[in-house]
């Protein structure tokens, strides 16, 4: 392969990459009967008020009362105000007009109610894109546990020397430590032959992927399902605060590229990275990861794996030659994040219970219409995607 390679990326199912930005409530209306959010520049809605609405308005922000902004919003919005409109689930339309019938509300609760969180976007274009950084991210995570799984390297953190036999012996210690004395970040230094310095990955460079065509984004709520049943282990959902993301829609595409260069002579770098390494990594890596998801889904959830059909009927052929599969973003799940034979994955269990410490996640997130779906029809994996050689 060329050094400069240009690459596009097929969107299979929902994907949220975060951006430490969200939607503030006081800054968009919904609108039920188009079921769409459309989110506004609150200057051009203050000098969309007449006088007797201005004074109104600032005598409801005199009040410190958000649900009172937020009524007073949705009830004096002006279509012509305009502003970007996205997409939302029914559920969130539900969400917001109960939120709106509420009488009291204090400030901190609300907002853990209704936090709406948005994918990644270009703010000149307010159009979504794929940051270089997840893409890098997910290729060395592939490439690493391919290195583990040749070394047969496991359970790191036992022949590391850096954990105490009383540390070994309480797992909570054992999961604390693999973080606060890094041995995962010895074991990647261990697999690349080297430190920051001389990391073969700083030679790997991706661009940011930006929108070819129309992209697509919805809000949607992340729900959680148990995808295996663990002995003394509860077996209800996880509740408290409720997830609300934007995603990029299945069927988006988008485009980049990603080039390595070479070390310069006494950089240190034992083992350069190539194309050809890394995407068969990167394919196989997904593709285990993707086989060991679709029978849980399918036997115990009763969800068809709409992106892994996708993804056969689309790029059989293609695929290790001119197509690679892939998995980046929010809820991805621990083992598309983590080196397989080394992992230690604390299951919380709920309150009065004890975590569980296991080499593999026990549930899965899924992308829902509905804050509580009353059946399994229609939830998606998180992530998915294809990348694809341009030539």
């Amino acid at each position: 392969m060329k050094s400069l390679v240009r690459f596009k990326l097929h969107v299979l199912s929902p994907i949220h990459i975060g951006c430490d930005d969200v939607y503030e409530p006081t800054s968009f209306v919904i609108d039920d009967k188009k079921g769409e959010l459309i989110e506004f520049d609150p200057i051009d809605f203050v000098r969309a008020l007449n006088e007797k609405q201005r004074e109104e308005f600032i005598r409801v922000c005199s009040r410190e009362s958000l649900l009172s902004v937020i009524k007073f919003v949705k009830a004096n919005y002006n279509p012509k105000i305009g502003g970007r409109k996205v997409e939302v689930a029914q559920g969130v339309i539900e969400h917001y007009k109960k939120v709106l019938n509420l009488s009291s509300f204090d400030k901190k609760t609300i907002i853990n109610q209704f936090t709406i969180n948005k994918t990644s976007y270009n703010v000149q274009t307010n159009k979504p894109y794929i940051p270089g950084s997840s893409i890098k991210g997910s290729i060395r995570t592939a490439y690493l546990n391919i290195l583990a799984k040749r070394a047969e390297i496991r359970n790191f953190w036992e022949s590391s020397n850096l954990l105490s036999r009383q540390d070994l012996e309480n797992s909570e210690i054992t999961y604390r430590q693999i973080g606060k004395k890094q041995i995962s970040k010895k074991l990647e230094q261990k697999l690349l032959k080297g430190e920051f310095s001389n990391d073969p990955f700083r030679m790997l460079k991706v661009s940011d992927f930006l929108p070819v065509g129309e992209v697509k984004t919805k809000i949607v709520y992340a729900v959680n399902r148990k995808k295996e049943r663990i002995s003394g282990e509860t077996l209800a959902e996880k509740g408290g605060v409720y997830q609300i993301f934007e995603v990029i829609k299945p069927g988006s595409v988008f485009e980049g590229f990603i080039s390595i260069e070479q070390p310069l002579e006494g950089s240190g770098i034992l083992e350069p990275l190539n194309f050809e390494n890394l995407f068969s990594s990167l394919h196989s890596f997904y593709a285990g990861n993707l086989n060991r998801e679709v029978k849980p889904l399918n036997e115990v959830l009763k969800i068809k794996h709409q992106a892994g059909i996708d993804a056969n009927t689309k790029f059989k052929d293609k695929f290790k030659k001119d197509a690679f599969l892939i998995r980046i973003g929010r809820h991805s799940g621990a083992e598309a994040v983590t080196i397989e034979g080394n992992r230690h994955i604390k299951i919380m269990q709920g309150r009065d219970r004890p975590p569980l410490y296991l080499d593999r996640a026990t549930t899965f997130w899924l992308a829902s219409d509905s804050p509580k779906p009353k059946t399994n029809n229609g939830l998606l994996p998180f992530g998915w995607a294809v990348i694809e050689l341009v030539k």
